[in-house]
Order: structure tokens, then C-alpha cells, then sequence
């Protein structure tokens, strides 16, 4: 029986606003300061995740660094 895996664009939809670009930004981003959830399967370069995961990835968005939700610099005024 296979094994079903969420990539980069499965872990972006467990969130608003959020793209399979965004995920690959925090995977590099954070990756010193504070690492994304390890993947479990990597496949031709690409990262997956086992589905019931996605506890741990809620975990570590709420705890992400940054100014507010949306981290980044703050807007011109």
C-alpha cells in the first residue's frame, strides 16, 4: 500500500494566505533560528510531510518569529 505524503503546496493549504512559495521561503529562512518540522520523505529534492503532521506544523507557525502573522518589515509610512 503507498505511503501518501504533503509537499510544500499541501502544507500551505493547512493555512490562509499562505503558498507552496511561502513554505519554501520559511524553510530557508528559518532554518538556523527556527527550523520548520523535519520532513519525512524527501523525493527528487522535494520535501514531504505525513499528513497528521500538520499539528506540529500549526505548532511551529504560531511560534514562528516575526512582526505579527505575517512577519516581514514593517510598512512604510
Amino acid at each position: 500500500m503507498a505511503v501518501h505524503y504533503v509537499g510544500l503546496a499541501g502544507v500551505a493549504a493547512w493555512f490562509d494566505n499562505a503558498t507552496a512559495a511561502t513554505v519554501s521561503k520559511w524553510l530557508s529562512r528559518y532554518a538556523e533560528t527556527h527550523p520548520c518540522p523535519e520532513p519525512d520523505v524527501e523525493i527528487d529534492g522535494r520535501p514531504g510531510w505525513l499528513p497528521e503532521r500538520r499539528a506540529e506544523w500549526e505548532a511551529w507557525r504560531v511560534s514562528r518569529p516575526g512582526q505579527g502573522t505575517g512577519g516581514g518589515p514593517k510598512p512604510s509610512r
